[in-house]
């Protein structure tokens, strides 16, 4: 087993110094906010756009409705600035604006409850611009529809340009709040840099899946991960015998579960490790509760307790065969860094890289150090495909 710890120079004593307070009110709003600020670097948002709606939210208030009231006005506002450019005939700013867009209206609606009507309105509203966006990226990014179980899981395929080379592939897996579309800024159009086609898919419990279809998620998601590699199979541009899979956040189950009953996946990242999404999630965050329950189509505690004790890497973590790369921080607060040590542990494979975070990093997702973390992950796929 190789294995290597980082922990950056700047070993930062508390979370707080770890974190921009935009919103010293209410951590969870400062939080999610970096997740937002993570993406300005690759183009999923703008530092000074965010810093305005923050200003006008203000740094006193706990009051939801001015949340998502003035992130939608950025979104709408920017929206409709991408929409005039691009009837100037500016392609190019009209796709970036489009795709900030998108982001704004994902952050509106994060913490509104799971039967806001809002919820809705914000993700068709985001994603329509979103693939506003994708019909300016000159083929780069296409959309794409996965048949399954009588259905479609829709999604998109990100590549390194639109030449048609068949080229390894990376499946990016979401996880209990994240929509397809944030994932190409959430790490995502990195693997395009490194040569790699990235590709994202509202699978069970998420995105159109969950909100249109009735998709909940489930324990044995080597079911529909399977569905997304049948459908790259009859692609000309992928290359089906150097195939990855990686997961961010609750994907950081579900990836590990898939690539332990799919032969085809040559190498599998957990960006967040877990053992059991009952006691390192559902317990651990009870902030993230009603999601969970939402997702996993459970009407109460009960059930979705029921359910998520399903959720398991007990008796499965053995059975992977590929190289894993896992990273997680060390002050993670929605999801237990026990789960992850434990997952390391059952390991038997040979080829394990583990990157635990402490001080920059060392949040969930390592938002506060994306520029490293996600390079780190990317370039360990580009090593082994």
């Amino acid at each position: 087993m190789t294995t290597s710890q980082n922990v950056p120079d700047a070993n930062l004593e508390h979370d707080a110094l770890s974190i921009i307070e935009l919103f010293p009110q209410d951590e969870d709003w400062s939080l999610q906010t970096m997740r937002l600020l993570a993406q300005v670097a690759v183009g999923g948002a703008d530092l000074f756009e965010c810093a305005r709606t923050a200003a006008r939210i203000g740094d006193t208030t706990t009051d939801g409705e001015i949340w998502q009231r003035e992130w939608v006005r950025t979104a709408e506002e920017t929206g409709a600035f991408a929409q005039r450019e691009l009837d100037a005939g500016h392609r190019n700013t009209a796709m970036k604006a489009f795709f900030r867009s998108c982001s704004y209206y994902r952050h509106s609606e994060f913490f509104l409850r799971s039967s806001d009507p809002r919820r809705e309105q914000a993700y068709v509203n985001g994603t329509k611009n979103f693939q506003k966006a994708v019909e300016l990226s000159d083929g780069v990014l296409e959309r794409i529809h996965v048949p399954f179980e009588n259905t479609t899981m829709d999604g998109y395929i990100m590549r390194p340009d639109n030449s048609g080379e068949k080229r390894p592939t990376v499946l990016f897996l979401g996880g209990a709040d994240s929509w397809a579309e944030e994932l190409i800024f959430l790490g995502g159009n990195q693997f395009p840099d490194r040569g790699i086609n990235v590709v994202v898919v509202d699978t069970p419990g998420r995105g159109s899946s969950l909100r249109f279809k009735k998709m909940y998620s489930r324990p044995d998601y080597e079911v529909p991960v399977a569905a997304v590699l049948d459908y790259l199979a009859t692609r000309s541009d992928v290359d089906m015998d150097r195939l990855g899979l990686a997961g961010v956040s609750f994907g950081g189950y579900y990836a590990p579960r898939a690539a332990a009953f799919e032969p085809r996946v040559k190498a599998v990242a957990a960006w967040c490790g877990t053992w059991s999404i009952l006691r390192d999630f559902y317990e651990f965050y009870p902030p993230l509760q009603e999601q969970l329950q939402w997702l996993s189509g459970s009407k109460d505690d009960a059930e979705a307790r029921e359910k998520l004790a399903k959720f398991t890497l007990d008796g499965v973590a053995d059975k992977i065969n590929v190289p894993v790369y896992v990273m997680h921080g060390t002050r993670d607060i929605i999801m237990d860094i026990k789960g992850a040590e434990q997952f390391i542990e059952a390991l038997t494979v040979e080829d394990v890289t583990t990157d635990i975070y402490d001080g920059a990093g060392s949040l969930h997702c390592s938002y506060d150090y994306a520029a490293v973390a996600v390079a780190r992950l990317t370039d360990w796929f580009a090593d082994r495909l």
